[in-house]
């Protein structure tokens, strides 16, 4: 059975969901006093099932590429489903004679070098010093039209380290990095983005990010239109008694 499914949220909302306290699906508005779904990280077929159900008066937050008809075929996803149960059971006794062998590959090949920087003797002791590279890293922060995004919050994951971008959209974080430490740049109204440090043999490190319209989150009350089903025909009649 074909169908179809328009989403769009006709008036977005202008309260911040990093604001709200946290919930299973989302955040919970103080102001409106319900819970807010979090659909930006959904593929389109949860998408799909989530609003399919009796889930069409919901409030949600989405990116703006997320906002359009999606098309959906029952029977496609039936065939699907039992394909993949019996790819599955076939599978399971193959996975569990190699299971053993797996397990022990992977413990094997998990184990990190360590880089040792210079080794001395104490005494009787042999001790080993490790020294990571510290980074100073700054950055350009600026939107599709390439124009700069003053007040990025610019945060050090994990922590409650960090700064904001000034009318040049440029910032400096307020204490050195090192390789693999993570930052989270947010700002209201786009999908937040993340930089990982990587070692670069360069004690400062310029970034350039770009905020795309693409990444823009809209949140707001639900509206589905434009919803079409075709006939049912004998196939998915059949396939109703499966599931």
């Amino acid at each position: 059975m074909k169908s179809t499914l328009t989403i769009d949220v006709k008036e977005p909302c202008k309260e911040n969901f990093t604001n709200f306290s946290k919930t299973e699906k989302g955040g919970f508005c103080q102001s409106c006093e319900k819970e807010v779904i979090d659909f930006t990280k959904l593929s389109d077929s949860e998408i799909v099932s989530y609003l399919s159900s009796d889930n069409k008066k919901t409030c949600g937050m989405f990116k703006a590429s997320q906002l359009k008809t999606y098309e959906t075929n029952t029977m496609h996803t039936m065939t699907n489903s039992m394909l993949h149960k019996g790819i599955a059971m076939m599978s399971f006794s193959l996975l569990a004679l190699c299971a053993t062998e797996v397990k022990g590959q992977e413990t094997a090949s998990i184990e990190p070098p360590i880089e040792v920087v210079s080794t001395d003797i104490m005494g009787d002791i042999s001790y080993v010093e490790v020294i990571q590279e510290k980074h100073t890293v700054t950055g350009t922060i600026v939107d599709e039209a390439n124009e700069p995004l003053p007040g990025v919050n610019v945060v050090l994951k994990g922590t409650t380290v960090g700064t904001q971008t000034d009318f040049d959209g440029k910032f400096e974080f307020p204490q050195q990095l090192a390789e693999n430490d993570i930052l989270v740049l947010s700002f209201i109204g786009y999908e937040t983005k993340t930089y990982k440090v990587a070692a670069n043999g360069n004690s400062n490190i310029d970034i350039n990010i770009t905020f795309d319209e693409y990444d823009m989150v809209l949140m707001g009350d639900i509206v589905i239109d434009g919803t079409y089903t075709s006939k049912r025909n004998i196939f998915q009649k059949i396939g109703d008694i499966f599931k």
